[in-house]
């Protein structure tokens, strides 16, 4: 082996045990220090007992659904039960995204506050370079902040679209993955579902989803789906500075929408795009209760 190689080898084994550091460490130091955030990010359960609870209405709602029991029991001589595997993976999709959005949030928030911290002590940096380096690495870790801010948005919309697909099965027995996304199955809902079942009307479940869904406010639905087309058809997020120094991409994306529409889907500053996204989080969260209980009351209603 030449010297040349020898290096070479040692300069990636170098950079190799970085990223080991970086994708191992990121893990650990958010379990340590999600209990200082602020807002704190919402979970499905608060403590072991909710958990349990939840786990015991999921797992009796995929058993009503026809899907296999969590405990199986069988004698040698009994025959084997057909089990339906469909609600046991819509319902643990629902499930693995919202763990996916929460960890995207807490990835925000981890990137607010390094770039907050070496943007108010850059001394942290501890670099022997010019204030150039320093600003570029400073750029560098806001913009991944808002990246994780755009990656939360967009999940949190893939969570929602993930109750649609199995409301789909539930209210229609339909059970293709690439369906309708949660507004749509909702509208069908109340369209075909609500006018012949009282009981659904005036369900509390009902009402609750039904007010998230319809709602054009900063914690609705509907903010949250303009918000996300925005980011995957037109611009990529950031705070907008004064009319003369705003970003012309993300002007002549707009220039097709009213000043009012445009004022309340700006992005604001970054602790405020932090609270957004924990108020969405924590509907996702809160919601998902009567998720269950809707399904529920629907199959008890059809029996």
């Amino acid at each position: 082996m030449t010297e040349a190689e020898d290096k070479k080898i040692q300069k990636i084994s170098s950079i190799l045990g970085h990223v080991i550091s970086v994708t191992v460490n990121e893990a650990t130091v958010l379990a340590r220090l999600e209990k200082y955030f602020s807002p704190t990010p919402a979970k499905l359960a608060q403590n072991e007992e909710e958990g349990n609870l939840l786990q015991k209405q999921i797992d009796n709602l995929i058993e009503k659904l026809g899907g296999p029991p969590r405990l199986i029991i069988k004698g040698n001589d009994e025959k084997k039960s057909t089990y339906d595997n469909y609600p046991i993976a819509a319902i643990s999709e629902i499930i693995n995204v919202f763990h996916r959005v929460r960890r995207s949030v807490t990835r925000a928030q981890l990137y607010l506050t390094g770039s907050d911290l070496i943007n108010k002590n850059p001394e942290i940096l501890d670099l022997s370079a010019t204030d150039d380096v320093t600003k570029n690495l400073q750029e560098i870790v806001f913009e991944v902040f808002w990246e994780h801010v755009e990656t939360s948005l967009i999940r949190l919309v893939s969570y929602w679209d993930r109750v649609g697909q199995l409301f789909d099965f539930v209210f229609f027995g339909i059970r293709q993955f690439d369906r309708d996304g949660f507004t749509a199955v909702m509208d069908k809902i109340h369209n075909n579902i609500v006018p012949v079942h009282n009981e659904i009307k005036t369900s509390r479940s009902w009402i609750a989803l039904r007010k998230f869904q319809t709602s054009e406010n900063e914690d609705g639905l509907k903010w949250l789906l303009r918000r996300r087309n925005l980011i995957v058809h037109s611009v990529y997020l950031r705070p907008l500075g004064n009319s003369s120094e705003e970003n012309t991409l993300f002007e002549s994306s707009y220039n097709h929408l009213d000043i009012k529409l445009r004022n309340k889907l700006k992005p604001g500053e970054p602790i405020e795009e932090i609270k957004k996204l924990n108020i969405h989080l924590s509907a996702a969260a809160s919601l998902l209760k009567n998720v269950i209980s809707l399904c529920e009351e629907y199959i008890s209603l059809v029996e």
